[in-house]
């Protein structure tokens, strides 16, 4: 029998969170400093010290207390673990680790907005001497603004996954890992029949299972788009904020979840039953997502205020304590 140790217990601990559909990426590298830490520590025997937790709690001269939270929070998440396990590991109280989900601010476009943002793309395209800007950026944008898409999503829809004649995309590789059809509105699908039947005689679109390939036939990274949506937000004079503060790429897909909540505020639809299916379309694990965009709603729509607060007060309390 081989000995335990903690860098022993580390994979099995990153094997279970995997074994349940996390890929768990990031965290495994943070891990993996945890383990050169502990060595240094506890010499790799299988526990997780106070001294341990002690020097990994400190906070760096470089980082945030976003990021040394998140740190604080993958080493919480071990120690629950190892006690789950039997091993000896000292509790962290969650409040050195707190899940702050939305410090940011996301940036919501208005109407005119999204219409010059789209406008500017095509006209971008059009005139670009580099023909993969003018047949696929367009419509990738139309999805991002009308469908609310993770750009990741976006890039690695396959051929095979859009069904015109359903008009519906299947979304294999989302976040939470778990599959998803959408139904998308006639202009789109549109614009997507049109983008297929120009590219079918191009050999790099024919080749590749991507229905969105870069230049090569591989998925585009999500960086490219995003440094050209910086370039088309100049040219339509909507200015970048700096570093952390937007508006970023992924505030098209906030943009759209209000969009959809004000949209079914103002018709008087019954958000109790409607904020689930906006949870299932844009592949959130939970309603916390959703009614936080309600939130940002009344933000963003101080005359509905008074029906949300009135009918739905118990999904944001906020809005209720403000009104004392």
């Amino acid at each position: 029998m081989s000995e335990i140790t903690f860098e022993s217990i580390v994979h099995n601990y990153i094997s279970e969170k995997r074994a349940i559909g996390k890929q768990f990426i990031h965290e495994e590298r943070t891990l993996r400093r945890i383990i050169n830490l502990q060595q240094e520590i506890d010499h790799g025997r299988p526990v997780l010290s106070k001294e341990l937790f002690k020097k990994w709690a400190e906070k760096t001269s470089w980082e945030n207390d976003n990021n040394r939270a998140g740190r604080i929070s993958v080493l919480r998440g071990l120690s629950n673990y190892m006690i789950r396990q039997q091993y000896k590991a000292v509790v962290i109280p969650v409040k050195y680790a707190p899940t702050s989900d939305y410090n940011y601010v996301p940036y919501i476009f208005s109407e005119r907005q999204l219409e010059a943002i789209l406008e500017a793309i095509d006209q971008y395209c059009q005139s670009s001497q580099w023909v993969f800007y003018h047949l696929e950026f367009p419509v990738v944008f139309r999805l991002l603004i009308g469908c609310g898409l993770r750009i990741s999503e976006s890039l690695a829809i396959e051929k095979d996954d859009y069904d015109h004649e359903r008009q519906t995309i299947l979304l294999r590789k989302t976040k939470n890992r778990v599959e998803r059809i959408i139904p998308i509105a006639d202009s789109i699908a549109i614009r997507i029949n049109e983008y297929i039947l120009v590219t079918q005689g191009l050999r790099v679109f024919t080749d590749s299972d991507l229905l969105f390939p870069n230049p090569e036939g591989n998925q585009y990274s999500s960086g490219t788009y995003y440094h050209f949506f910086r370039r088309i937000l100049w040219q339509v004079g909507i200015s970048h904020q700096g570093r952390g503060k937007g508006p970023r790429l992924h505030d098209l897909r906030h943009t759209y979840a209000v969009r959809a909540i004000n949209k079914w505020v103002r018709e008087g639809k019954n958000l109790t039953t409607c904020l689930p299916y906006l949870a299932i379309y844009m592949g959130h694990s939970g309603l916390k997502s959703s009614e936080h965009y309600l939130r940002l709603t009344t933000q963003m729509f101080p005359e509905l205020l008074a029906k949300v607060n009135h009918y739905y007060s118990w999904i944001i309390p906020e809005v209720q304590s403000d009104n004392k």
